[in-house]
C-alpha cells in the first residue's frame, strides 16, 4: 500500500475563510508536498499497490502527525476552540487514518500473534 498524506493543498469549503490570506502559504511546502501525489501514483502503478492519497492541505490537519502533536494543525487552527479542531479531526484525520489501518489489516492481518 502507498500512502500519500500531503498530496494537495485543498481547503474544504467550510474552512476556506480561515485561509483567505494564506495563499502563498498554501502553495508553499508548508501547505503540501509538491510532487508527492505524482510520485505516489507512480509508485502505486510500479508496485501494483493500492494508493491512498489525501489532497486536503496539511495546514488544516497534518495526517502524518499523531493526535496531540503540537503541529497537528497550523497556528491559526490551533487557536480555535477545541470543538472546532475536533470537528476537523473527525471529518478529515480519522477517516483517512482508519482507511490506512483497514488496508494494512486487510493486507497483513493481525500479525501481533495476539500480543
Amino acid at each position: 500500500m502507498i500512502s500519500c498524506e500531503h498530496g494537495g493543498n485543498q481547503v474544504p469549503a467550510p474552512y476556506r475563510y480561515l485561509f483567505r490570506h494564506c495563499r502563498p502559504l498554501l502553495t508553499s511546502h508548508r501547505g503540501f508536498d509538491p510532487g508527492a501525489l505524482v510520485m505516489g501514483r507512480a509508485l502505486a502503478r510500479y508496485f501494483s499497490a493500492p494508493l491512498l492519497a489525501a489532497t486536503t492541505s496539511r495546514l488544516l490537519v497534518d495526517l502524518n502527525r499523531s493526535i496531540g502533536h503540537r503541529h497537528l494543525h497550523m497556528e491559526a487552527i490551533r487557536m480555535l476552540p477545541a470543538a472546532f479542531r475536533q470537528e476537523i479531526i473527525e471529518h478529515y484525520y480519522q477517516p483517512y487514518r482508519s482507511k490506512v489501518e483497514r488496508l494494512i489489516t486487510e493486507e497483513y492481518g493481525d500479525q501481533t500473534g495476539g500480543a
